[in-house]
């Protein structure tokens, strides 16, 4: 009834955790697609363990890495059933998550992506917050395409990378692009969102560890990612706008604001992470598109003075949280519209009781 597509790349042990979550669903009426691209690690033997116990996985190696839409896409045309679910390795997924999305996505015919609350942890899975954007239930998908992804400046999606899809609608609609590297499945839920409402499983579903912990391995060059979303945001907006010339027009002023003030962010957060020489490729990436250079140039002319003010910044922020690490009872919600609907702390209690079981079997 369900293909889950798990999508893996060198991180071995933390995929191992992973199949066992998937192993354990509630809902058994489903086959796992592992599709490796082509991993350096132990990933393959890991995958060949689980393989030999159970007949619901499919296993599938690539001879070179062919990046995250690629990946995906494979396992999609490798499924055999209505239902896809995508889910990435390193993540930890609650027992009822499949049938929880199962329920969602078969009950209501407008839906055709079904997403959740996700929760953030430590090294030893233990869950330090979550985000929480909307009420439990099905989310109109204009609202959710313009009052929600048009209206977030840095251009993020509320859909973490990991949703259930009707299998109908990558033949309507078609796969991942590849041009838009790892976001390309923020391009694609936004594509859905064009003709198809939404469903938001208001419970925590879905843990993946902070980005400090596991660093995302398909990393993009901050800029270079920044026009990924630049392009698809803009292609979505003159298609949903397209016979409304007033619209467009006032939603292209209000997508220029927002991409200047993007820009001057990215721009910000290159010179305090990254080598000078990753700053000064920013031309030669942004060169398509000149407009663009301003922000550039005028963060350029300000770096001596930009650069020590974020050091001194980012040396104060670290030394305040190592004096205010969380407690167990101060665990805050990252973002949240309905704070009636907040997590219970007997529920959190009982998310780490469930991986706590489930480290000693």
């Amino acid at each position: 009834m369900v293909s889950i597509v798990l999508v893996t790349y060198n991180r071995a042990e933390r995929l191992r955790l992973s199949i066992q979550d998937v192993l354990h669903q509630t809902f058994t009426d489903f086959e796992l697609i592992i599709c490796d691209d082509c991993s350096t690690d132990s990933t393959e033997a890991v995958c060949r363990e689980f393989l030999a116990k159970d007949s619901r996985i499919r296993y599938y190696r690539h001879d070179s890495n062919k990046q995250m839409p690629a990946n995906v896409n494979f396992g999609i045309q490798k499924s055999k059933y209505d239902y896809i679910a995508i889910l990435h390795d390193g993540d930890r997924f609650m027992p009822d998550l499949i049938e929880q999305w199962y329920i969602a996505i078969t009950g209501n015919e407008s839906v055709g992506l079904v997403f959740c609350s996700i929760g953030v942890t430590d090294a030893e899975d233990k869950m330090l917050a979550f985000y929480q954007d909307f009420d439990e239930g099905i989310i109109d998908h204009e609202y959710l395409l313009k009052k929600v992804y048009f209206r977030r400046w840095r251009f993020d999606s509320p859909v973490f990378g990991e949703a259930m899809v009707k299998r109908s609608l990558f033949d309507d609609h078609g796969f991942f692009k590849k041009k838009y590297g790892f976001y390309a499945d923020v391009d694609f839920w936004m594509q859905l969102l064009h003709s198809h409402d939404a469903y938001y499983c208001a419970d925590t579903l879905i843990l993946g560890p902070l980005k400090s912990i596991q660093p995302r391995l398909f990393e993009d060059n901050q800029i270079r990612a920044f026009l990924y979303l630049f392009d698809m945001h803009l292609a979505h907006r003159k298609k949903t706008y397209e016979n409304q010339s007033l619209k467009m027009a006032v939603e292209l002023v209000v997508f220029w604001m927002q991409t200047f003030l993007n820009l001057t962010y990215v721009l910000m957060l290159v010179v305090k992470n990254s080598s000078f020489k990753s700053f000064i490729e920013g031309p030669v990436i942004l060169k398509q598109r000149f407009v663009l250079l301003m922000p550039w140039l005028m963060m350029f002319l300000m770096y001596p003075l930009v650069y020590p003010v974020l050091k001194f910044f980012t040396y104060a922020k670290n030394q305040w949280r190592q004096r205010s690490q969380l407690s167990d009872g101060n665990r805050p919600v990252l973002r949240t519209i309905d704070l009636q609907r907040k997590r219970s702390r007997s529920w959190e209690v009982s998310v780490e009781n469930e991986l706590r079981e489930r480290k000693g079997q």
